[in-house]
């Protein structure tokens, strides 16, 4: 009888040959990072769905917006710490998981299913670098979040992903869009019961202020410069 680390073991190995060769590394058992355009960090997990089901999905951490752990804000900075800013999951898409998935059900299946693994390995990974790696800066990254949001989802909608919700405050600030953006994050903290005075959320929300400032100067400079 095989169990779950057993099946983790052979998917840490078929994914890593498919993963590393593109950057990324492993972190923890079904989850690995790209971090060479840090901030930006590119994510590829693999979930566990209902019957015994696993599928990869990925994202992209985007450096400027704070993650949340339980009700406080924490940083992302490091590889282990990152999270997905924008998920890319494509059962939300499609309501369905794809065939090309793999299952597996601890304690029934007598052996890793490894031609599951490596075909979903083989056929999912590039549908994930196809996104991925049009995502290099902050500005791919907020075009690529507009696109997702516009999206039509069959699971789960894009802001059911709380995560979103507070990522989307932070493009706003950082674009200088202040009185928005602040409605929208009392909004957020209020449903979600979060500190507006959370030391993290503060430390985010200056270097969003401070951005906004340069990018303002910026294009007064250039203005003047014209």
């Amino acid at each position: 009888m095989v169990n779950a680390s057993d099946l983790n073991a052979y998917v840490d190995v078929a994914f890593d040959a498919a993963l590393k060769p593109h950057g990324f590394k492993r972190v923890a058992a079904r989850r690995w990072v790209r971090s060479c355009d840090a901030p930006i960090r590119g994510i590829v997990t693999i979930n566990a769905l209902k019957g015994g089901q696993y599928c990869p999905a990925w994202g992209v951490s985007s450096g400027f917006a704070p993650s949340m752990r339980g009700r406080r804000f924490a940083r992302q900075s490091t590889d282990k710490n990152s999270v997905m800013d924008l998920v890319m999951d494509p059962v939300d898409l499609s309501g369905t998981v794809p065939s090309r998935a793999y299952r597996f059900v601890s304690g029934y299946d007598t052996a890793v299913p490894t031609r599951g693994v490596d075909r979903c390995a083989s056929q999912i990974v590039p549908l994930a670098l196809a996104d991925l790696d049009r995502i290099r800066d902050e500005a791919d990254f907020c075009r690529g979040f507009e696109k997702r949001s516009r999206l039509r989802y069959k699971r789960f909608p894009f802001y059911s992903h709380i995560q979103h919700a507070l990522v989307r405050v932070f493009i706003q600030l950082r674009r200088g869009q202040s009185q928005e953006g602040f409605s929208a994050l009392e909004e957020f903290c209020r449903q979600y019961d979060f500190d507006l005075a959370d030391k993290v959320l503060v430390e985010y929300l200056q270097r969003a202020a401070d951005h906004a400032a340069r990018v303002h100067d910026e294009a007064d400079d250039s203005s003047r410069r014209g």
